[in-house]
Order: C-alpha cells, then structure tokens, then sequence
C-alpha cells in the first residue's frame, strides 16, 4: 500500500512539473471582480461586473458575488477583461523558423496533395510561438496553408492556443488563391486560374455521384487526386467554405459572382479593394478576413489600398475578422489588436472592432462557447492592464477554459536573463 501512495505521489509529481513547465497553473475557482467587460457587446463603458469562474465555465455575472470557497479573489479595479482574442490568419503551430526548411509545415510541392493537405496534422501546440502569443492575449486563431503545387492550399483550421483539450477545435474552410498569386500558379493568367478553379468543383461534384464506378476505374479521369477531389467535396455540398485569397476590386466581384453560380459558402481574405465593391460583399453576405493597418499598393492589384477600409466595409454590412500585421501575423499574431485598433483611430466603432477579433470568427466558424462573456460561455478571459487595443497595454491573467495560463515565455526569460547581464 505504501508503494502504491508513493507511486502515484511521484506520477502527481512529474505531472505538475509537466504542466509547469507547459506554462499551466493548476485550476481553481476563480471571482473577478469589478471588471469592465469588453466583448463587443453594447455595455455602458464604466459598468463594473463580477466574474465568476468554476471549472472551465463563466457560471455568473453581477454585482457582489460571492467568492468560491477555496477558490481566489481577483479584483480588477476596473481594467477591462475580454474573451481570448482571435487572429484569422496565422500559421501558428505550423512554422518555427521561415529559414529552416525542417520546421515548416505549412505547403508542399507535391502535385498530388494540394486541396487534400491539412495543416492541421501537422499542428505542434509546444511550438515556443504559441506560449508567446498566448502570454499576450490570443486563446484562437485560424491557421492557414500557403499555396504549394497549385491554388488549392489545403484546409485551414481553427486551433486553440491551450494545452488540454480539443486544441484543433474543427476544419474550418478550404483555401485556395485567385487574383495575382493564383494567376501565377496558374501558368499566368487569372483566366487560367479561374478556369481551374472552375473545373476542380465541377470535377468534385462529378466524383461524389460516381464514387464507385471512379474506384472500378470507369469514370473519366479527374484533375486533381482522389485525396483532393474528397476534400472539395465538402466545398461543393456546402459544408465547408470556400476561403479566397484575392485583392482587386475586379476578382472579388468575379469571385462572387462565381460562388453564386457554384451554389458554395465564400469567405474572402485580403480585399485591399473591398471598399470598392463593399455593397456587393454584403449583398452576398460574406464575410472577410484582412489586416485593417494596410494602406501601401505592394501589387497593382492593391493600388486601392486605405486605412479606412474597415470602416467603409462595416458601413455597407459586411462581418469583418482581423488578422496583423503583414508578416508579422503568425510570429506576432497578438499585434492583431493593434490592426483593430489602427481601425478604430480611423473611423470603426469600438465594438465593432473587438467583435471582428472575438466573436465574429466565433460566429463564422461555429465555436460554440467562445467569443462572449455570458453565464453558460467558456472560461476563456483576459484580464488587461489597460484598453486592449492599446499598444503599451497587456494581459494581467490569461484563462482558458478556466485554466490559468503563465505570462512567462521564451521571450520573456531571455529578456530577463539579457537584461539583468546588461545593467551589471
């Protein structure tokens, strides 16, 4: 009996040390209060709320809550708490170092695996880039592929910066390129790459009719590979979305048009020229991922490029997801909530712009749980120092699902060490 207590003394043991150095604090009941709530919600901006926390739930909101017995009091003062915030375009978990060719998993250049690739299989949550981020106030993002051996790049997925749980929360759209980049992997021409594009979905509806009689080898020949036509499958059926890459005001239009015809569910990322075209996005009903600080043409086709393109988007109805800044968004993906709040200085509601790094990808992506701070919601929360979009401001407690993550990274440890070393 003594061998078996100190057996599994030490099997508690090695486990704490695990989850320590995981950057996990063990969990505990938690009250919040007096915070000044931030999700996007229509609150007045000096409410105070308390926030009570058990397990990996949000199980009240109000004023004078009671602690949890054994549990621990947080008062924040009035600083603001948000949801884990969400950056829509990062390659977090799926690329260490560009230069290091062992350490990207992100594209291939086989021909036989272009839709079919999943970066999600490839997903490290110990990479040293999500502790990082985590630490600076991102719980979500959308990890997306780069294009390889075609416009098709494979699936992107939507993953949750933790360390238990479902990390890869679900499959979330099929990625293909069009405009300047998909002209290019085309052979160098947006024709041909609509032309591609066009027989791809138009293969894939043919092979979910005919599957047997393709694997008896009775059916014409297809353009892509078995694997890929599976996986558009679930793009012509509507259940996946279609994610475009494009830019110019023209291929959106083009795009849309073509996503009506096709009968498929579109999100579209980059739009630099979306304002143009902004009443037929919303028309449509698409929504848009794309870093709201970009105002400089690094392409012809981004020559309408303008800081106020959130803004003109939001005013014409489109739903908007962020993503920032350029290539910085996955080493950096927490500089999202600067983009937001470059939106902001130039004409986005507030709300408007917390909602399009919360609970707008929620929403579009089908998180159940995320993305509000209610009674029933998930205990994924911020605690800042300051307003959120603010640049000097950051994360005094990070919880998610209810587990308290270290503020501690890689970043911050060589800082320390280097600095100590520098004022001697």
């Amino acid at each position: 009996m003594k061998k078996l207590i100190i057996t599994n003394l030490l099997v508690s043991l090695v486990i704490t040390m695990q989850l320590s150095c995981m950057g996990v604090a063990n969990a505990s009941d938690i009250l919040i209060k007096n915070a000044r709530i931030v999700d996007g919600s229509e609150r007045g901006p000096n409410e105070l709320t308390d926030i009570l926390v058990k397990g990996s739930m949000i199980v009240g909101l109000g004023n004078g809550l009671s602690a949890p017995q054994g549990g621990r009091v947080i008062d924040a003062a009035g600083r603001p708490v948000s949801t884990g915030l969400f950056n829509a375009d990062t390659q977090l978990g799926i690329i260490e170092l560009g230069s290091v060719a062992g350490t990207v998993d992100s594209r291939t250049s086989n021909e036989n695996i272009t839709a079919s690739l999943q970066v999600s299989d490839a997903f490290n949550p110990s990479s040293v880039v999500i502790a990082y981020n985590r630490s600076l106030g991102i719980s979500h993002s959308l990890i997306q592929p780069s294009n390889g051996a075609g416009i098709f790049a494979g699936s992107a997925a939507v993953v949750k910066l933790s360390n238990t749980g479902n990390i890869v929360v679900k499959k979330a759209a099929m990625v293909v390129s069009l405009g300047q980049a998909g002209s290019e992997l085309a052979g160098g021409s947006r024709a041909a790459a609509m032309s591609l594009l066009r027989e791809a979905l138009e293969d894939a509806r043919d092979y979910s009719k005919n599957r047997s009689s393709y694997a008896s080898g009775s059916r014409r020949a297809y353009s892509l590979s078995r694997h890929d036509l599976d996986a558009l499958v679930d793009v012509v059926q509507r259940r996946q979305p279609l994610l475009v890459r494009v830019e110019r005001a023209a291929d959106i239009e083009r795009i849309l048009e073509f996503a009506r015809e096709q009968k498929i569910t579109l999100i579209l990322s980059g739009v630099s020229e979306g304002w143009r075209v902004a009443n037929k996005i919303a028309e449509a009903k698409v929504p848009v991922i794309f870093d709201p600080i970009n105002n400089l043409p690094s392409s012809y086709e981004t020559l309408g490029s303008r800081l106020d393109n959130a803004r003109l988007l939001h005013d014409a109805g489109v739903k908007l997801m962020f993503t920032g800044m350029g290539w910085q968004n996955t080493h950096n993906a927490y500089l999202v909530r600067q983009s937001a709040g470059n939106a902001v200085a130039n004409g986005l509601p507030y709300n408007v712009a917390i909602q399009a790094i919360t609970s707008n990808p929620a929403q579009i992506f089908g998180i159940p749980g995320y993305g509000q701070i209610k009674v029933g919601a998930d205990a994924t929360l911020v605690l800042w120092s300051g307003d959120p979009l603010e640049v000097m401001s950051n994360p005094d407690l990070v919880l998610i699902d209810g587990q308290e993550y270290s503020l501690e990274s890689r970043a911050t440890r060589l800082r320390d060490r280097y600095y100590k070393r520098a004022i001697k």
